[in-house]
């Protein structure tokens, strides 16, 4: 398997800023992969640049191996974080304007229209003016005109934002059912940390236009700090406990405190049940368990000592 996106040292300097700074990053063909920072890290620069709406100050861009230009390009599907739909224009008429960009037009249009009202579930929308739809449609109408001419990069930029949690586990589903569908290389902006984790099979972390930090959402938060178990129970005698605690495979640390017992361990979740056992075994009632894991805001905060939320406006206005 190929790279799809292959960046090289990219800089954009505006005046007073520079939005990238020697920003390298590589993304294999069918990856889907995750683009977080604070606002003005960088990413809708990147997303830019590769669109082509912008180009770098230096470095280079490859797509699929070539040199990025305006041929490459057509591979490339951008649903903006602003949606780009025209509101007095129809589902269809939008989706057929969209196509007329990319030179799909007549039957092969139209069949391409249909496919994708059917597949985004907005059918019996498609005489529907896109300003009568709701939010989540909108969004799901983007997202169709992105896909019009089976771009084999799609570009997702804040797909979610200003839905609610119920439209945006919907528009969950159907981001995975296109990548899974379609085989394309996906790269989705966001700030929706819950986002990433349930789309992502790799996440890039950028700050002030570069990478901090690469990899699956699981060994991003290892860096953060070890998984915790938090436990009370009755009499809270743990002499001898503590011991056996220490011998199970997997288990980094078991520290008795005045509020009960702390167990850490780089994945918790599956040890839970040779604990409780060894804790009931020692004569111990369990009366409050919790589990506390890092999270994806802790490993950028542990790395930059800002939060992801947080951050200087973003790139100037393009």
């Amino acid at each position: 398997m190929g790279l799809a996106i292959q960046a090289k040292g990219l800089t954009k300097k505006y005046p007073g800023k520079t939005a990238l700074d020697g920003f390298s990053l590589e993304v294999a063909e069918g990856e889907i992969l995750g683009l977080l920072g604070p606002n003005g890290a960088g990413k809708s620069t990147f997303i830019s640049i590769i669109s082509g709406a912008e180009s770098a100050s230096s470095g280079e861009l490859f797509l699929f191996g070539e040199n990025a230009s305006n041929l490459s390009r057509k591979l490339v599907g951008v649903a903006p974080q602003d949606n780009a739909v025209y509101p007095l224009l129809t589902c269809m008429e939008n989706l057929l304007y969209f196509g007329s960009l990319y030179g799909i037009t007549g039957r092969e249009a139209r069949t391409r229209a249909e496919e994708l009202l059917q597949q985004l579930g907005l059918s019996d929308k498609k005489n529907v003016p896109a300003a009568s739809l709701s939010g989540g449609m909108r969004r799901r109408l983007n997202l169709a005109c992105a896909l019009m001419h089976r771009p084999k990069i799609i570009i997702l930029d804040e797909p979610t934002t200003g839905l609610d949690p119920a439209v945006r586990n919907s528009m969950w589903k159907t981001v995975r059912e296109v990548a899974r569908d379609t085989g394309a290389t996906v790269v989705l902006t966001t700030h929706y940390l819950e986002e990433a984790e349930a789309l992502c099979s790799r996440i890039v972390l950028m700050n002030s236009g570069k990478v901090v930090a690469d990899g699956t959402p699981s060994s991003l938060k290892r860096f953060a700090g070890r998984e915790i178990a938090k436990i009370k129970s009755i009499p809270g005698k743990y002499e001898v406990a503590i011991d056996r605690l220490r011998k199970v495979k997997g288990v980094d640390a078991a520290i008795p405190t005045e509020h009960g017992l702390v167990v850490e361990s780089d994945n918790i979740s599956p040890l839970i049940q040779e604990i409780t056992r060894v804790l009931e075994k020692h004569g111990e009632k369990i009366v409050e368990l919790s589990i506390s894991r890092p999270s994806l805001e802790d490993v950028f905060l542990k790395l930059t000592g800002a939060k992801l939320r947080e951050g200087a406006a973003d790139e100037p206005a393009k």
